[in-house]
């Protein structure tokens, strides 16, 4: 009975921590097609800063989230040069739920910034 116990808490616990990475890795996405939604009078102005249009990638990043199945937000700096973004899932125990232990909720924050670059160097 102690070694089921044990081998069930094992499960669920390295099943949680794939989920969060799992989480983890939709928000770095979801980050990355954010920042991929430029302004493009920005970026033909050829200033120094380049942003993104707001509207476009906050909802960007919540339609990879969705189709993630995952909830999650974006929110955008007022530069529009910084992009924060949380998702979160439900990771439900396999061996716990036996014992009682509901679904578990894990969350993770990935976080861009835009530069402007050029031969690797920020300008």
């Amino acid at each position: 009975m102690a070694f089921t116990l044990i081998v069930g808490i094992s499960v669920d616990l390295v099943g949680q921590i794939a989920a969060k990475q799992h989480a983890a890795d939709i928000a770095a996405q979801a980050a990355r097609i954010a920042g991929q939604q430029i302004d493009p009078d920005a970026l033909m102005s050829g200033r120094r800063t380049v942003s993104v249009d707001t509207t476009r990638a906050r909802q960007a990043a919540l339609d990879y989230i969705a189709g993630a199945d995952m909830t999650g937000t974006a929110t955008i700096a007022a530069s529009g040069t910084e992009l924060q973004i949380t998702t979160t899932a439900t990771y439900r125990p396999v061996f716990l739920a036996a014992i009682g232990v509901g679904p578990l909720t894990v969350t993770s924050t990935s976080t861009a910034r835009l530069v402007r670059a050029q031969d690797g160097s920020e300008r």
